[in-house]
Protein backbone atom coordinates (compact mmCIF):
# COMPACT_ATOMS: atom_id res chain seq x y z
CA UNK A 1 0.00 0.00 0.00
CA UNK A 2 1.47 3.19 -0.90
CA UNK A 3 1.53 6.25 1.51
CA UNK A 4 -0.01 8.15 -1.67
CA UNK A 5 -3.36 6.11 -1.53
CA UNK A 6 -4.70 8.74 1.52
CA UNK A 7 -3.26 12.00 -0.37
CA UNK A 8 -5.83 14.14 -0.98
CA UNK A 9 -5.85 15.32 -5.22
CA UNK A 10 -3.73 18.43 -4.32
CA UNK A 11 -1.28 17.13 -1.97
CA UNK A 12 -0.32 14.46 -4.73
CA UNK A 13 -0.48 17.11 -7.40
CA UNK A 14 1.91 19.37 -5.00
CA UNK A 15 4.35 15.98 -4.76
CA UNK A 16 4.20 15.51 -8.95
CA UNK A 17 5.29 19.20 -9.49
CA UNK A 18 8.38 18.05 -6.85
CA UNK A 19 9.29 15.07 -10.02
CA UNK A 20 7.77 12.71 -7.30
CA UNK A 21 7.74 9.67 -9.21
CA UNK A 22 5.27 7.41 -6.91
CA UNK A 23 2.83 10.04 -6.54
CA UNK A 24 2.65 10.32 -10.17
CA UNK A 25 2.13 6.49 -10.47
CA UNK A 26 -0.84 7.14 -7.46
CA UNK A 27 -2.11 9.48 -10.10
CA UNK A 28 -1.94 7.61 -13.04
CA UNK A 29 -3.79 4.92 -10.92
CA UNK A 30 -6.60 7.12 -9.71
CA UNK A 31 -7.69 8.06 -13.34
CA UNK A 32 -6.31 5.38 -15.85
CA UNK A 33 -9.44 3.45 -15.95
CA UNK A 34 -11.61 6.50 -17.18
CA UNK A 35 -9.50 7.57 -19.32
CA UNK A 36 -8.84 4.24 -20.80
CA UNK A 37 -12.54 3.24 -21.47
CA UNK A 38 -13.15 6.55 -22.96
CA UNK A 39 -10.80 5.76 -25.38
CA UNK A 40 -11.60 2.53 -26.06
CA UNK A 41 -15.52 4.05 -26.58
CA UNK A 42 -14.22 6.35 -28.94
CA UNK A 43 -11.50 4.71 -30.69
CA UNK A 44 -12.64 0.91 -31.04
CA UNK A 45 -9.08 -0.34 -30.91
CA UNK A 46 -7.16 -1.29 -27.41
CA UNK A 47 -3.66 -0.36 -28.80
CA UNK A 48 -4.92 3.26 -29.66
CA UNK A 49 -6.74 3.57 -26.23
CA UNK A 50 -3.24 2.55 -24.76
CA UNK A 51 -1.42 5.16 -26.96
CA UNK A 52 -3.79 7.87 -25.86
CA UNK A 53 -3.99 6.60 -22.03
CA UNK A 54 0.29 7.15 -22.68
CA UNK A 55 0.08 10.46 -24.35
CA UNK A 56 -2.11 11.40 -21.72
CA UNK A 57 0.04 10.87 -18.73
CA UNK A 58 3.34 12.25 -20.58
CA UNK A 59 1.64 15.31 -21.35
CA UNK A 60 0.41 15.25 -17.00
CA UNK A 61 4.23 14.79 -16.68
CA UNK A 62 5.78 17.22 -18.75
CA UNK A 63 3.27 20.00 -17.21
CA UNK A 64 4.24 18.74 -13.41
CA UNK A 65 4.90 21.59 -12.57
CA UNK A 66 2.04 23.78 -13.13
CA UNK A 67 -0.65 21.12 -11.64
CA UNK A 68 -0.51 22.49 -7.72
CA UNK A 69 -2.18 26.11 -10.01
CA UNK A 70 -4.87 24.73 -11.80
CA UNK A 71 -8.24 25.40 -9.68
CA UNK A 72 -9.91 22.10 -11.14
CA UNK A 73 -7.51 19.05 -11.96
CA UNK A 74 -10.47 16.59 -13.18
CA UNK A 75 -11.53 19.01 -15.53
CA UNK A 76 -7.83 19.89 -17.24
CA UNK A 77 -7.59 16.47 -17.49
CA UNK A 78 -10.64 15.55 -19.07
CA UNK A 79 -9.87 18.24 -21.57
CA UNK A 80 -6.47 16.77 -22.11
CA UNK A 81 -7.70 13.38 -22.79
CA UNK A 82 -10.47 14.52 -24.71
CA UNK A 83 -7.90 16.13 -26.95
CA UNK A 84 -5.79 13.62 -27.40
CA UNK A 85 -8.67 11.45 -28.25
CA UNK A 86 -9.67 13.33 -31.21
CA UNK A 87 -6.25 13.96 -32.21
CA UNK A 88 -5.47 9.92 -32.32
CA UNK A 89 -9.00 9.24 -34.17
CA UNK A 90 -8.45 11.88 -36.76
CA UNK A 91 -4.68 10.15 -37.37
CA UNK A 92 -6.42 6.91 -37.52
CA UNK A 93 -9.12 8.41 -40.13
CA UNK A 94 -6.34 9.70 -41.66
CA UNK A 95 -4.31 6.09 -41.85
CA UNK A 96 -7.18 4.51 -42.88
CA UNK A 97 -7.89 7.04 -46.10
CA UNK A 98 -4.45 6.69 -47.45
CA UNK A 99 -4.28 2.70 -46.77
CA UNK A 100 -7.95 2.39 -48.84
CA UNK A 101 -6.62 4.93 -51.69
CA UNK A 102 -3.44 2.91 -52.13
CA UNK A 103 -5.92 0.16 -52.44
CA UNK A 104 -7.81 1.54 -55.22
CA UNK A 105 -4.86 2.81 -56.85
CA UNK A 106 -3.41 -0.50 -57.17
CA UNK A 107 -6.69 -2.01 -58.17
CA UNK A 108 -6.93 0.74 -60.64
CA UNK A 109 -3.34 0.14 -61.74
CA UNK A 110 -3.45 -3.56 -62.56
CA UNK A 111 -6.88 -3.24 -64.59
CA UNK A 112 -4.88 -0.21 -66.69
CA UNK A 113 -2.53 -2.72 -67.51
CA UNK A 114 -5.15 -6.08 -68.27
CA UNK A 115 -6.68 -3.51 -70.69
CA UNK A 116 -3.07 -2.54 -72.61
CA UNK A 117 -2.23 -6.10 -72.56
CA UNK A 118 -5.30 -7.69 -74.14
CA UNK A 119 -7.56 -6.35 -76.97
CA UNK A 120 -10.33 -8.57 -76.13
CA UNK A 121 -10.46 -7.64 -72.64
CA UNK A 122 -10.54 -4.35 -73.63
CA UNK A 123 -13.46 -5.05 -75.43
CA UNK A 124 -15.09 -7.22 -72.41
CA UNK A 125 -14.31 -4.30 -69.79
CA UNK A 126 -16.25 -1.85 -72.29
CA UNK A 127 -19.11 -3.93 -72.26
CA UNK A 128 -18.80 -4.52 -68.78
CA UNK A 129 -18.58 -0.41 -67.82
CA UNK A 130 -21.72 -0.21 -70.78
CA UNK A 131 -23.72 -2.67 -68.61
CA UNK A 132 -23.46 -0.76 -65.44
CA UNK A 133 -26.05 1.57 -63.78
CA UNK A 134 -26.02 5.29 -64.92
CA UNK A 135 -24.26 6.61 -61.92
CA UNK A 136 -22.15 3.62 -61.69
CA UNK A 137 -20.68 4.04 -65.20
CA UNK A 138 -20.44 7.42 -64.91
CA UNK A 139 -18.57 7.25 -61.37
CA UNK A 140 -16.11 4.73 -63.14
CA UNK A 141 -15.74 6.82 -66.44
CA UNK A 142 -14.45 9.64 -64.74
CA UNK A 143 -12.59 7.76 -62.28
CA UNK A 144 -10.91 5.26 -64.35
CA UNK A 145 -11.13 6.94 -67.43
CA UNK A 146 -10.62 10.18 -66.60
CA UNK A 147 -8.33 10.03 -64.11
CA UNK A 148 -9.92 12.19 -61.66
CA UNK A 149 -9.96 12.02 -58.17
CA UNK A 150 -13.26 10.89 -55.81
CA UNK A 151 -13.42 14.67 -54.44
CA UNK A 152 -13.37 16.27 -58.38
CA UNK A 153 -16.08 13.39 -59.21
CA UNK A 154 -18.43 13.98 -56.00
CA UNK A 155 -17.74 18.01 -57.05
CA UNK A 156 -18.86 17.33 -60.25
CA UNK A 157 -21.95 15.31 -59.83
CA UNK A 158 -22.78 17.26 -56.54
CA UNK A 159 -22.40 14.32 -54.05
CA UNK A 160 -20.79 13.33 -51.27
CA UNK A 161 -17.25 11.54 -52.09
CA UNK A 162 -18.39 8.51 -49.78
CA UNK A 163 -21.22 8.12 -52.38
CA UNK A 164 -18.54 7.99 -55.29
CA UNK A 165 -16.36 5.70 -53.68
CA UNK A 166 -20.12 3.36 -52.75
CA UNK A 167 -20.72 3.80 -56.76
CA UNK A 168 -17.13 3.32 -57.73
CA UNK A 169 -16.91 -0.49 -55.50
CA UNK A 170 -20.55 -1.15 -56.80
CA UNK A 171 -18.95 -0.57 -60.39
CA UNK A 172 -15.48 -2.46 -59.71
CA UNK A 173 -17.46 -5.30 -58.46
CA UNK A 174 -19.78 -5.53 -61.15
CA UNK A 175 -17.27 -4.98 -63.97
CA UNK A 176 -15.17 -8.34 -62.27
CA UNK A 177 -18.49 -9.73 -62.27
CA UNK A 178 -19.69 -9.87 -65.53
CA UNK A 179 -15.97 -10.16 -66.68
CA UNK A 180 -15.63 -13.39 -64.95
CA UNK A 181 -19.19 -14.61 -66.41
CA UNK A 182 -18.06 -14.01 -69.67
CA UNK A 183 -14.64 -15.97 -69.42
CA UNK A 184 -14.00 -19.98 -69.94
CA UNK A 185 -14.93 -21.81 -66.67
CA UNK A 186 -10.88 -22.64 -66.76
CA UNK A 187 -9.63 -19.37 -67.15
CA UNK A 188 -12.18 -18.01 -64.48
CA UNK A 189 -11.02 -20.61 -62.00
CA UNK A 190 -7.28 -19.57 -62.26
CA UNK A 191 -8.34 -16.01 -61.55
CA UNK A 192 -10.00 -16.82 -58.76
CA UNK A 193 -7.44 -18.91 -57.26
CA UNK A 194 -9.60 -21.96 -57.55
CA UNK A 195 -7.42 -25.37 -58.78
Amino acid sequence: MSIYQSYAEQQLLLQISRRDELAFAELVKRYRENIYTTALRLVHRRVLAEEVLQDVFLKVWLNAAGLPELDNFPAWLNRVARNTIYTAFRQSLKENVVELNEEVEEAAHFLEEDRILDKEYSALLHEAVNSLPPRQQQTWRLIREEGKKRAEVAAELNISPETVKFHLEAAVKNVRAYCLSRLPAAIAMLLIGIK
